[in-house]
């Protein structure tokens, strides 16, 4: 037996066996079986190893390594002969046969491993009964000593498989229910968060200064790189040495028939090299990017003449916030579980933004509320007395 081999299958037992989920890992599990195939000395090697699995103080260990020999009791003879000579002891470690040697905790995963186990004696028996002495007696020490009613742990996993189809059926009917309420509630009350999301973003609006650009999301770049892409993006003193040095070659086309060497040299040297200018001034493109960022923090008070206005933005900034918003957000929340049509998905996701948006743009003015609640009552009684006198 190659050890490199044995050494990975003492590895994949170790990891499938300890992983924690209550499914084995198949691609592990195919190379378990692949190697197995390969001689009966690796078997060997599998049932000393699950052996040892099976004797963990841990029911998950327990159930994983049941699961492993379960599937490799199927496709070799040679494992279920190693298996069935030592079956009282299996049984003890997986159905619970000793009173004095209980399955181990977790107690939910030790149920499990104790029904699954005698689900699978039971069909072992059906299967292989007459050609294994050893497992027939087995099944009928579970049955006739042990009152394990096998009839009953069918029905109990009948059972148990019924309680969990009509849980599912509960909640796509609690579900269902719940989307038939948010698309009504959408419908009916759309058009009011909308005319709410309005009056808020006008009053913050008025209340904001029209120089801090606050509505704006996208406010903190600006471009200065506009224009033509030629003379008007090089910098003005680049540009006039370009002048500059036109006007001195066209002087120079004008002159051509007077040619003096010495002119020349000195020609030459008074031409300025736009290139030299850019490295001198630390300019690296006649393209630049402005950045500028504006601060938007307002600390807007509140004043006599803006009271009316703040009053409203308080109103409105509470009823979405203890309203519109959780109420949209549940909208979300269903169609995302539920899955409904794009289009209507796609509205109340914006709907959902647009209330944040106006948020954010209310906190954005830091508003300095004062403690209105007495002026608010003395403005209603003044209200009160006005509509008064004016019905009089």
């Amino acid at each position: 037996m190659d050890q490199t081999m044995r050494d990975k299958l003492s590895q994949l037992v170790e990891e499938l066996t300890t992983s924690g989920e209550p499914q084995l890992n198949q691609d592990k599990m195919k190379e378990v079986k692949k190697m197995c195939k390969v001689s009966n000395d690796y078997i060997d090697h599998f049932y000393h190893l699950i052996m040892t699995q099976l004797n963990q103080e841990h029911a998950e260990i327990r159930l994983s390594a049941f699961q492993m020999l379960s599937e490799i009791f199927s496709r070799s003879h040679h494992f279920r002969g190693l298996l069935i000579t030592n079956f009282q002891e299996f049984l003890e470690l997986t159905v619970e046969t000793d009173a004095e040697q209980p399955l181990p905790p977790p107690k939910e995963v030790a149920r499990k491993l104790r029904t699954l186990a005698i689900q699978t004696v039971q069909s072992w028996h059906a299967t292989y009964g007459e050609a294994y002495k050893k497992l027939s007696l087995g099944y009928h020490f579970l049955k006739q000593i042990k009152k394990v009613d096998f009839h009953d742990v069918e029905a109990r996993t009948l059972a148990e498989r019924k309680r969990q189809e009509e849980k599912q059926k509960r909640l796509e009917r609690i579900y269902k229910e719940r989307l038939e309420k948010a698309k009504q509630e959408m419908e009916e009350m759309t058009t009011g968060i909308e005319e709410t999301l309005t009056e808020m973003n006008n009053c913050i609006k008025l209340l904001a200064t029209d120089d801090l650009n606050l509505f704006n999301e996208e406010a903190e770049v600006a471009n200065s790189s506009t224009g033509d892409e030629d003379k008007s993006d090089q910098p003005c003193c680049s540009k006039d040495l370009s002048n500059e040095q036109n006007g001195e070659m066209s002087e120079k086309r004008s002159d051509e028939g007077q040619t003096d060497e010495s002119s020349d040299e000195s020609d030459t040297g008074e031409v300025p090299d736009v290139n030299v200018f850019l490295r001198s001034t630390g300019l690296m493109s006649y393209k630049y990017q402005l950045e500028l960022n504006v601060s938007t923090d307002l600390q807007l008070k509140e004043t006599e003449e803006n009271e009316a206005l703040v009053n409203t933005v308080r109103d409105l900034h509470r009823l979405v916030t203890t309203r519109h918003l959780p109420l949209v957000q549940s909208w979300v929340q269903v169609f995302t579980k539920v899955g409904v049509e794009e289009e209507l998905m796609r509205r109340a996701t914006e709907l959902k933004k647009s209330l944040e948006l106006a948020l954010r743009k209310h906190e954005a003015l830091h508003i300095d509320y004062k403690n209105r609640e007495r002026r608010v009552v003395r403005l209603f009684s003044r209200q009160i007395c006005f509509f008064q006198a004016f019905l009089h």
